[in-house]
């Protein structure tokens, strides 16, 4: 797959997830195999960060016994995602990669 349409389906996923109160399994086993296979390839450097940290998330919540409330807990973060992948996807833009910047909403 191209890596705009990759893009585009974690951003779909994304939202799914966000507006989903029921996690579905597909989507975070769809959400985890996108963002391995977006690590694979040239993506902004800028990015990088945000490409970490739905990978780490995808994780949490594949691994978690209480994988609902992992989503929940990371409502947030998951619509600032969203943001940064539309940004990524747009080819433009860059997000903040400081820890006191992000006022501490890292995963």
């Amino acid at each position: 797959m191209a890596r705009e349409e990759l893009l585009k389906d974690v951003q779909t996923l994304l939202y799914e997830l966000k507006e989903t109160p029921i996690l579905k399994n597909q989507t975070i086993f769809r959400l985890n195999e996108t963002i391995k296979e977006l690590r694979n390839m040239e993506l902004n450097p800028n990015f990088t960060g945000t490409i970490q940290e739905i990978h780490i998330f995808a994780d949490k919540v594949i691994t978690s016994s209480h994988p609902n409330d992992v989503v929940h807990h990371h409502s947030l973060n998951i619509a600032r995602w969203i943001e940064e992948v539309g940004l990524l996807i747009n080819g433009g833009g860059k997000v903040t990669i400081d820890y006191e910047q992000r006022k501490g909403r890292e995963v």
